[in-house]
């Protein structure tokens, strides 16, 4: 019985709990769905936070990044206005220092042969002309009105320049220095203006004047470049790469070669400067010639020694005739002699015509010693040529040379090496040497060895037949001193004399 009780009491009590637990499940399942929803707000959190600090770190790195970015921009402001007004500066630069350049080639661009023949003063009308010609040019014709400088550079050989125009008669007068002497008229006469000796050789000129062109034509500054060029083939072909360029212009002065004809470049031209035909090879039939070498041939026959004439009769059939000879160029002695011989002067026939009352002595008398005529030696490319000077006495060259010292000047060498001390014109404001008495013939010869050493200023164009300075080096070839040596512009040169040229102007051709 009482088991019976404790059995339904159990299982009143188990059934009562099954119950319970029903009664939990909806708050069991709540609460489950809580933590889920809570493990899932964590987790959106999480991913929130994450991707939060992703994108604040990655803000952070852009406003660093555009700080930089605005930094850099301030400086490149900067530099642009600064680069801004450089460049503003150095076109108003540009523009104030334009100028224009204009290159001569003077082997074929020859300037007027009248103003050629002036000299210095020649060069100094030609340069004003050819300045007032290209500015007026530049100006009106150009529109180039803010350029005030013009340069002008000619390139030329003026050696053989001076050949062609004398040999060929061009050139007014036979002063082989003239076209020199004209070049430092030119370059005196406008401080822009410079006249340029390349020497011999084709290529010498062509090559100066093809480096200025390319220097010039990259130059901004120059406005305005003109090449006067246009007697040689070679520039219309060197011009073709410019062809497209506006500022170049051709100077015209002989007719225009043939290939210039594809150029279309603008030309111009100034007539009253430079010749409008080229030097002819041969003499002209206008103008006389006076190169030194044309009027050798009749002149030497002059003077050539004409045997003793037995009577006046055959002297006068024996003195040659020179038609064509002009009278000045007749050499004085010769013609005295002929006519004094033809006339009887100096024969018995004349001494008998002359007053009875005339005493003549047949004693011999002693002949004063005529002084020795001076002379200038000139090689086959009528260069001037020094004369040999026997070896000077070394111990008397360092005797004058202690003298000099102990004086305090050097021996002057115009007083002492000239007759009678007429060669020094200063007289006692010379600030040489003039010693009281006579040099010895040792000292003059030491005097002339130390005075060759000084170069002549007009060079192998010297026709003074007094000079004693030096007019080419001793040694022209395989000189010691090589480029260092005073005459090195005459290194190579021909120093076999051709040609004798006395002071009273006859000519001697010398037989090698």
């Amino acid at each position: 019985m009482n088991n019976h009780n404790h059995s339904l009491s159990h299982s009143h009590s188990h059934d009562t709990s099954s119950n319970g637990g029903d009664d939990t499940d909806p708050f069991v399942a709540a609460y489950h769905q809580w933590e889920f929803s809570a493990r899932h707000h964590r987790n959106i959190n999480e991913e929130f936070a994450k991707k939060f600090q992703e994108l604040y770190t990655k803000c952070h790195n852009l406003e660093n990044e555009f700080e930089e970015q605005k930094q850099t921009v301030k400086l490149w402001q900067q530099q642009g206005r600064r680069m801004e007004r450089e460049l503003n500066f150095y076109k108003s630069a540009a523009e104030n220092g334009a100028f224009a350049f204009v290159i001569i080639d003077g082997d074929g661009a020859v300037f007027d042969e009248e103003l050629i023949a002036l000299g210095e003063e020649g060069g100094k009308k030609a340069a004003h002309e050819l300045h007032r010609r290209l500015k007026q040019y530049i100006q009106d014709d150009c529109d180039l009105h803010n350029i005030d400088n013009i340069f002008v550079h000619v390139v030329l050989n003026v050696q053989g320049l001076s050949s062609a125009l004398v040999q060929s008669g061009t050139l007014p007068t036979s002063d082989y220095a003239a076209v020199g002497k004209f070049g430092r008229g030119f370059c005196r006469a406008q401080p822009l203006f410079s006249f340029t000796d390349v020497g011999g050789g084709k290529e010498q000129a062509d090559h100066k004047v093809r480096k200025l062109f390319e220097l010039m034509e990259k130059n901004i500054q120059c406005k305005f470049l003109a090449l006067a060029g246009c007697h040689d083939n070679g520039y219309a072909t060197f011009l073709e790469s410019y062809r497209n360029i506006p500022k170049i212009r051709l100077l015209e002065t002989t007719p225009a070669a043939a290939d210039f004809r594809s150029c279309n470049f603008d030309r111009f031209s100034i007539p009253s400067v430079f010749r409008s035909e080229p030097v002819p090879s041969k003499p002209g039939s206008s103008k006389p010639v006076s190169n030194k070498l044309a009027t050798v041939t009749t002149q030497a026959m002059i003077t050539s020694p004409i045997p003793k004439p037995p009577s006046p009769t055959s002297a006068t059939a024996l003195r040659p005739k020179a038609p064509n000879v002009p009278p000045s160029k007749v050499p004085e002695g010769s013609s005295k002699s002929a006519e004094t011989s033809s006339n009887g002067g100096n024969s018995y026939a004349a001494i008998g015509k002359a007053a009875s009352s005339q005493t003549f002595s047949i004693a011999p008398t002693k002949k004063k010693p005529s002084q020795q005529p001076l002379f200038a030696l000139f090689n086959r490319d009528d260069e001037r040529v020094d004369a040999p000077l026997p070896k000077a006495d070394p111990q008397v060259v360092k005797r004058m040379d202690e003298q000099a010292k102990a004086n305090g000047a050097n021996f002057c060498n115009r007083y002492h090496l000239s007759p009678n001390g007429t060669g020094c014109k200063a007289g006692d404001n010379c600030s040489y040497y003039h010693s009281e008495t006579k040099l010895s013939k040792a000292e003059i010869l030491a005097l002339r060895h130390k005075t060759r050493k000084i170069v002549c200023n007009n060079g192998s164009y010297c026709e003074d037949a007094s000079c004693n300075l030096g007019h080419h080096c001793q040694s022209p070839v395989g000189c010691f001193f090589g480029s260092d040596c005073r005459f090195a512009d005459f290194h190579g040169m021909d120093i076999t004399p051709t040609l004798r040229v006395h002071e009273d102007g006859t000519r001697d051709v010398i037989a090698n």
